[in-house]
């Protein structure tokens, strides 16, 4: 995935924390020169070293695969058009603020039952959000014969990308004005990039980022210059 140092993210916390908020991945394999992608949400394991997902077996997407086999899975979160009219600068041109992590590695079945009922448990749990949340009643034979339906799997976390555009590159006067014109827009995707920007904004300069511009926390470390974006945008 194209990562700018502008807006690289290596801390493992804020990835992590990324991923369960934007769980429903894309999940990418290539088989005989065809590429195969299934959208579902993943689970990180309790290690971290692994995502978790499942498939429907009838999914003809993991067949074939084998103990080396890879894949690249692909979490997206809020995403805004920036019309050169946010700016406070004379001249800009258009782009688009976006969040998005790129994970590879390898797959691998998870064969159990007893393994495939605490992903379902963990998987269900992460995502119920009432007061009495509905469980997974393990003695229920129907749950359980329901389990031939589905593939469940793992992916090594091999390499972790992560890129989070939120302007880094523009002065903070520019950036505050994109905040103010984002949160204007009723979007809620907009008003989501226009919190992370804030975010952004205030790490930076209790950093000590100040005019330089507002740059992850990653890059105030490795000392990058900010690029400027080319024409259509630094994608």
């Amino acid at each position: 995935m194209y990562t700018p140092p502008n807006f690289r993210i290596d801390d493992r916390e804020v990835i992590r924390q990324f991923i369960s908020e934007n769980s429903l991945g894309l999940l990418l394999s290539v088989r005989d020169g065809v590429i195969h992608d299934t959208h579902t949400p993943f689970l990180i394991s309790d290690c971290g070293q692994h995502l978790l997902g499942h498939i429907a077996r009838a999914n003809a997407h993991w067949h074939d695969w084998e103990e080396d086999s890879t894949a690249k899975v692909i979490f997206t979160g809020p995403h805004a058009y920036v019309s050169p009219r946010y700016y406070e600068s004379e001249f800009a041109v258009p782009t688009w603020n976006y969040t998005a992590v790129s994970i590879s590695g390898r797959i691998a079945l998870i064969e159990k039952t007893e393994a495939k009922l605490d992903f379902l448990d963990r998987l269900t749990s992460a995502n119920e959000s009432s007061d009495s949340p509905w469980t997974l009643d393990r003695s229920d034979e129907r749950y359980l014969n329901l389990l031939s339906g589905i593939v469940v799997f793992s992916v090594s976390i091999d390499s972790i990308e992560a890129s989070f555009k939120l302007n880094q590159n523009k002065s903070i006067e520019d950036q505050r004005k994109v905040v103010a014109s984002l949160t204007e827009t009723g979007c809620p995707f907009d008003h989501a990039v226009a919190l992370l920007m804030e975010n952004n904004i205030a790490d930076a300069e209790q950093d000590g980022g100040g005019e330089s511009a507002a740059r992850t926390k990653s890059d105030l470390k490795s000392g990058d210059k900010p690029q400027p974006e080319s024409e259509g945008g630094a994608r």
